[in-house]
């Protein structure tokens, strides 16, 4: 006797409705899913039909959830695989948030842009190498970024075997233009520290309050050689004063995530950069200032904080340093916060 024939990964049996209560129905299926297992999914609500509506919304999020690799094709849409890879990304617990967010960002505004118009096995070598040339034209940052993110897509199609090989492994590599550290002038330096400590924000500006915190930040970071969310992401804990000579342990930084705001992120931009720095007296002074203004108690408190206690947002003291350098008469030389 012939059995049944199994359901394909991802589709769903008939739907039976049945009366399980006053002005209560429930609607049940079989569900293969994407791990092959065939399950049974209901919804009960007070209709025939609202029942089988429900159930079809919650078999739908099955089959999103499930293996892309089964519905998707060589054929499909090339938006419908970078969703689906962003999904893949946003279910990844090793990537930070902040990681996923510049991920979907860069999706959005350098890739489908593009290739939205073309379908998986349209993205060739040839439309590659047009694309990355057009966005190197427009700088080489903009280039670099775009070939991670289409590189990383065309993977997450080759691992779900919708297409063979990845065309962006035959595409030409691209040549970082020639650079030059730049480091800042003493005179540079002393310009920006009496224009630090002349600074005032105007009035309803948004930003570091007028207290000489964005003076302090900058001490702080030519004396540490930190990035600016390191620097704002100091806590009474990570300071001793006392210690000789006086440190600063680097273990977070501030991330602004969408949706939820600043907030300090448990370790620096990379593991690896989790250190203990020594601390000249210039900026050990600003530390010490800053501690005297928080509860001793109170060790996670933030050295630099706003005005209602929350961490600082890096854009608005980035803002601020702005304001700084245009003051300083140094506007226009592309100086920014890493130059320290």
């Amino acid at each position: 006797m012939v059995g049944r024939p199994r359901l394909p990964i991802s589709t769903f049996g008939a739907i039976k409705t049945t009366k399980v209560g006053p002005d209560r129905y429930r609607a049940t299926t079989v569900f293969r899913d994407w791990d092959g297992q065939s399950r049974q999914v209901g919804a009960t609500r007070s209709s025939r039909n609202a029942a089988q509506a429900a159930l079809k919304v919650a078999l739908a999020a099955r089959m999103h959830a499930g293996d892309v690799g089964d519905s998707l094709q060589a054929g499909s849409p090339f938006p419908l695989l970078a969703a689906a890879w962003m999904d893949d990304v946003m279910n990844d617990v090793d990537r930070s948030q902040g990681t996923k967010d510049t991920y979907q960002r860069q999706l959005r505004l350098l890739v489908l842009p593009y290739f939205e118009n073309f379908t998986v096995r349209e993205v060739t070598v040839g439309r590659i190498e047009l694309f990355l040339k057009k966005q190197r034209e427009m700088a080489y940052p903009r280039a670099k970024h775009s070939r991670t993110i289409l590189g990383m897509i065309l993977a997450f199609a080759v691992r779900r075997e919708i297409i063979p090989r990845n065309p962006m492994n035959e595409a030409s590599r691209m040549k970082m233009p020639p650079h030059t550290p730049k480091a800042l002038t003493t005179e540079q330096i002393a310009a920006i520290r009496l224009a630090a400590r002349e600074w005032r924000m105007g009035e309803g500006r948004m930003g570091p309050r007028s207290d000489g915190q964005v003076r302090d930040i900058i001490e702080v970071m030519l004396g540490t050689a930190t990035r600016i969310g390191e620097a704002l992401a100091l806590r009474q804990c990570d300071v001793d004063m006392d210690a000789d000579p006086p440190w600063v342990n680097i273990s977070g930084t501030l991330v602004v995530h969408n949706g939820t705001g600043v907030h300090r992120q448990e370790h620096p931009k990379t593991h690896e950069s989790n250190r203990v720095i020594a601390v000249p007296q210039f900026a050990a002074d600003v530390i010490r200032q800053r501690l005297a203004l928080l509860d001793p108690e109170d060790t996670e408190h933030l050295l630099f904080f706003s005005r209602v206690g929350t961490p600082l947002a890096p854009y608005n003291v980035r803002r601020s340093f702005r304001g700084i350098l245009l003051n300083a008469g140094l506007e226009g030389l592309e100086i920014t916060p890493g130059e320290f």
